[in-house]
């Protein structure tokens, strides 16, 4: 019991990492809405912009691109509950 405790606290530590990178990361993202999955395409590299060092970065790390597929479901709920936030900072 506490092995699998332990393992599902550490995939969820993992989620929701495009959100942190689209949020607290300046300039990252060039988006209003939606900014935790535009930071999960940035990660691998289907969008961005300077040579996309973020990707580059991310394929070194084998389980990069599949913890950022496996969280993309999550972030994207977490920007669907911040939609507000993000309409009240574009105004």
């Amino acid at each position: 019991m506490l092995r699998v405790g332990l393992m599902a606290g550490l995939v969820l530590l993992q989620t929701a990492c495009g959100t942190m990178i689209g949020r607290v990361s300046t300039g990252m993202s060039d988006v209003d809405y939606y900014k935790g999955v535009d930071g999960d395409l940035q990660l691998l590299g289907v969008t961005g912009k300077d040579g996309k060092p973020a990707a580059i970065i991310c394929y070194f790390m084998i389980v990069c691109p599949l913890v950022t597929v496996v969280s993309m479901p999550v972030d994207a709920a977490l920007d669907t509950v911040l939609l507000p936030v993000d309409y009240v900072n574009t105004l």
